[in-house]
């Protein structure tokens, strides 16, 4: 049985909740490194014992932030590239609703044919070079209506300017 993921949604908050708790560590290691940074300053002669065990421990701190910075480099890029994910998806999505609304004002009404067929080749072109899941399709249809009434609404609006424009 195969486990179900996330969704982006899920993974782009688990991401940025990762990159905090990061922030929080590096923050967090960067005032110890300070600290350590200090204490070998002020003991180097005076404890030079200690200082070289404060140094090596301050080594080893700056490896493990330099890894830790490197990695929250890397959850950073993958947000970017998780939100361009998501983004694309809702321009894909709403471009397919402006695609169905053309196929719905096709049927409702007869077209010369050659605005027909050329509707027909925009319609069948975008679905071949885009793949949506079924249910995305289904939903995609239903945002068709809308698309089409917004079209119809502005349709009335320029109507209304273009005559207020003639009778100045």
């Amino acid at each position: 049985m195969k486990k179900k993921g996330k969704s982006l949604a899920e993974l782009l908050i688990d991401v940025r909740i990762a990159r905090n708790k990061l922030q929080n560590i590096i923050s967090r290691m960067q005032n110890k490194l300070d600290t350590y940074n200090y204490v070998f300053m002020r003991n180097v002669s005076s404890f030079p014992h200690l200082s070289k065990m404060v140094a090596k421990e301050s080594e080893l701190l700056e490896n493990v932030m330099n890894n830790l910075l490197t990695l929250e480099v890397i959850l950073e890029i993958l947000e970017i590239k998780i939100e361009t994910i998501i983004y694309i998806g809702n321009i894909v999505t709403s471009a397919a609703s402006v695609v169905e609304a053309i196929r719905l004002l096709k049927d409702t009404f007869h077209l010369t044919p050659d605005i027909s067929v050329l509707l027909d080749d925009i319609y069948s072109s975008f679905y071949v070079n885009v793949n949506l899941p079924k249910e995305i399709k289904i939903n995609v249809q239903e945002e068709a209506r809308k698309v089409l009434a917004d079209a119809e609404k502005i349709v009335e609006k320029r109507k209304s300017e273009a005559y207020y424009q003639v009778n100045t």
